[in-house]
This record gives structure tokens, sequence and C-alpha cells, in this order.
């Protein structure tokens, strides 16, 4: 998903000759085993990806182009929808509390 979105905007970079930052690829590691816990890797994941959602609406106000201001709409929409099944993982195996949810007015209003 981050790959999709970056390829977008170094083309849209390259298109109009401006420089495209690098990559850090060179830190990902061959291992095969995980360094830590799912429970703790996971939650990184969706607080990362939260924060991401953040510096993309941060991305978007300052933007003054559609074109950009569209790509960025397009993965505040990815992105989020990846930080809800993140989430309901998490609360799924009890390692994060259900958000607060509103009452059901209608089931009250009944009793």
């Amino acid at each position: 998903m981050t790959d999709k979105v970056v390829k977008q905007c170094v083309e849209k970079l390259h298109i109009e000759n401006l420089p495209t930052p690098s990559y850090i690829d060179h830190l990902v590691t061959t291992a095969t085993y995980p360094p830590f816990a799912d429970k703790i890797m996971l939650f990184h994941k969706v607080d990362m990806f939260s924060m991401k959602i953040r510096s993309f609406g941060n991305s978007l106000a300052v933007n003054g182009r559609r074109d950009i201001g569209a790509l960025y709409g397009k993965a505040i929409i990815n992105v989020g929808l990846f930080v809800d099944d993140g989430a309901n993982i998490l609360i799924d195996k009890g390692w994060m509390e259900s958000p607060p949810k509103a009452f059901d007015r209608h089931s009250l209003k009944s009793n």
C-alpha cells in the first residue's frame, strides 16, 4: 500500500522534472523470524499508519494542487481501511479494548 503511494508520487515528480527522495530499502533485513511479539508488531503498525493518515491530512491541507490532493485523498481512504482492519484484529484478540460507541437510542426508547 505504501509502495503504491510512493510510486504515484515519484511518478508525478518525475513527469514534472522534480527530484525524488531516495528509498531506505537498504534498512530492510532478510530475517525470516519476527523480532518482536505479534501483539506489539501489530500495535506498532496500526499506530504508525494512524500517524501516516495525519501526515497525509497535513499535506492535503497545505497543498494547492488538485491532482496531488486527489492522491492524498485516495491514500487516506486506503490507509484508514487498513488501520480499521488492524484495530479490529487487536480487538478480536483481546489486545485492545473496543472504542466507546453511541447508545442505540431506538432500543432505549422501546424500554
